[in-house]
């Protein structure tokens, strides 16, 4: 090979380098607007979705009492069934739940309009569905929604002392539950 073979080659290698060059940073740039694009939108959209959140939390009160026992399944399903559907339409919040979310408001909508409503299902799925929201606004991880506190092991935790306390035994006594 001659030396103006040799320079054709290095040449040929410089301009193709160049090309990939070019093309890997279109692609690269085309990415990051999409997803400066995305996050521009979702910080747009926070404040509304935040707030309606927040409103149908405050809707969702009565569908959680301290014992199933508590909760009236009748005045649930008058009261809160309206409360909902009004909130889900008329102020056009439907469009701020994510597709989890509306899956769960949905079944919680036809639970409440069923003639055969048990309170425990009622209580069960209207927490999911809040445990849902949690997880649309970034308060809980995926991970975190998942860990159910069974209600019978829930402990007061003592950030200080890092013990928790199960409800009836005083503070000296630690519980931790595993």
């Amino acid at each position: 090979m001659n030396l103006a073979e040799m320079l054709s080659v290095a040449a040929d290698d410089k301009v193709l380098i160049g090309l990939l060059g070019l093309v890997a940073g279109y692609l690269l740039n085309r990415r990051i607007e999409t997803l400066k694009g995305g996050l521009a939108y979702r910080t747009a959209l926070a404040p509304k979705r935040t707030n309606a959140y927040e409103a149908l939390w405050k809707l969702t009160e009565p569908l959680a009492p301290r014992r199933v026992s508590d909760l009236d399944v009748s005045a649930a399903k008058g009261g809160c069934f309206a409360d909902l559907r009004r909130w889900y339409y008329n102020g056009g919040n439907a469009m701020y739940l994510s597709l989890d979310a509306a899956d769960l408001f949905l079944q919680g909508l036809e639970l409440l309009e069923s003639d055969h409503v048990r309170a425990e299902k009622t209580v069960e799925l209207f927490s999911s569905l809040r445990t849902q929201l949690k997880v649309d606004l970034g308060v809980y991880s995926r991970k975190d929604a998942r860990t159910r506190i069974p209600r019978s092991q829930r402990c007061r935790w003592f950030p200080m002392r890092k013990r928790c306390t199960k409800p009836g035994r005083s503070v000296a006594e630690p519980w931790i539950s595993r």
